[in-house]
């Protein structure tokens, strides 16, 4: 389809003439799109800047089999028919984001043969000059590569130019990289807080689990009792727990079912922990009594509410449901009635914490980030950290944690002065 650029004239409120001009690009979801600049003294000025920016926009070089398909709907299509296929569905979920806020509103106008090397790199140094750090950039990036590889393999273009696109790692950002650090919780606060949230109410397993194992959120309120084994004193993490949105719903839905399992049409369901890392962990004394006496309690209510005791099941696609579907599976995290306990009942205490115990730095992760100090000042060895937190690999550890506690830095001093007395 021939596209030609268009120039007309247009008064500004002071009654002076200028000139924009304006041609169609790629369509969007179907919808015509338009470019359009305005701003120009003179129709010859717009005429010889619409041509430049329709040269740029349709200069692609050689493909084999062209496309005018928008990056945008191209994004679309490789998420629907490429991503879904064998990739999680929280990963799918970050890879939509990232594109709804990061690439469709710089890139995704463009048609895909038209997009160089240089508007990729260019969209990972502006977002890094916005304060993106590296591991949101790092994200980004291999949605470029992957969805570029798959266009190559599809024949849209013959390559891509997301190859060997670089990350700004040595260079320093015009704004400081956003950072949303999580705290170490001291023992009187952690001790405070869980007056706050006593044994027998509903998040206090959860926040020992945190507190104590290190366990992610939704680790945390996967765990069933078949994962702990009192005797041995271990608990195996092998699944979180997580939320399949259902996008049609209202803030008002959201608001009557938040906290309940029953969420209108999404739904809850395992998948295998982030990293993959399956591990099990040691458990000390405390939590070990506080879990055999949350095990009892609820045998004891199963025995009371009979048949009205609630039931959970986990079916072949690991969506949770209490229809019978799949085998049965016993949370750690239920009610008295055995209704289970979903991780969103998190977002209540920490509002209690944040406003009402004044600890507006708290979140759920801070959890694990203490109990990883904890192990550090009493001179845990880092691989036997890096195992019990389920980290990809010991670099990970390193660079989460590299910073040390006053008392760890106390503590190297000594050895210091002792090494040479």
């Amino acid at each position: 389809m021939a596209v030609d650029v268009h120039t007309y004239p247009y008064k500004l409120k002071n009654g002076k003439k200028q000139y924009g001009f304006r041609f169609e690009i790629a369509p969007i979801g179907g919808q015509r799109k338009w470019l359009d600049k305005r701003g120009f003294a003179t129709k010859g000025e717009a005429i010889k800047a619409g041509n430049e920016a329709l040269a740029k926009y349709n200069n692609t070089g050689d493909i084999s089999q062209p496309s005018d398909m928008s990056f945008s709907d191209f994004l679309d299509y490789w998420i629907e028919h490429d991503c879904k296929v064998d990739l999680k569905q929280i990963t799918v979920a970050n890879y939509e984001k990232k594109i709804r806020l990061y690439i469709k509103p710089t890139l995704g106008g463009y048609r895909l043969r038209a997009i160089k090397k240089d508007d990729l790199q260019g969209l990972l140094m502006a977002l890094y000059n916005q304060g993106f750090s590296i591991k949101t950039l790092t994200v980004i990036k291999g949605i470029l590569s992957k969805s570029f590889d798959y266009a190559v393999d599809r024949k849209y273009i013959l390559h891509s130019p997301a190859n060997r696109l670089k990350l700004p790692r040595n260079q320093t950002p015009e704004i400081a990289t956003r950072s949303d650090p999580h705290i170490y919780i001291p023992k009187d606060k952690m001790q405070e807080i869980l007056a706050r949230f006593p044994e027998g109410t509903v998040n206090h397993i959860p926040l020992m689990l945190g507190y104590k194992c290190g366990l992610r959120l939704g680790e945390a309120f996967a765990v069933t009792w078949d994962d702990i084994d009192l005797e041995n004193k271990t608990l195996t993490v092998n699944h979180q727990v997580q939320w399949n949105q259902d996008k049609s719903r209202t803030a008002e839905d959201k608001k009557a079912a938040n906290g309940k399992t029953d969420c209108g049409k999404g739904f809850w369901y395992l998948t295998t922990p982030k990293y993959n890392s399956v591990r099990t962990i040691e458990l000390d004394d405390e939590l070990t009594a506080l879990l055999s006496r949350e095990k009892a309690k609820q045998e004891k209510a199963q025995a009371y509410y009979g048949e009205f005791y609630y039931h959970y099941f986990v079916d072949n696609k690991n969506i949770i449901n209490t229809v019978g579907r799949g085998d049965e599976i016993h949370f750690l995290t239920v009610r008295e009635s055995g209704e289970y306990i979903t991780a969103r009942t998190m977002q209540h205490t920490s509002r209690v914490i944040h406003y009402k115990m004044n600890f507006p730095e708290f979140d759920y992760h801070s959890l694990r980030h203490t109990h990883t100090t904890m192990l550090l000042e009493q001179g845990a060895p880092i691989k036997f950290i890096q195992n019990r937190l389920g980290h990809k690999n010991i670099e990970v550890t390193l660079n989460i944690y590299s910073h040390l506690t006053e008392d760890i830095s106390k503590q190297g001093t000594e050895i210091l002065n002792k090494m040479y007395a």
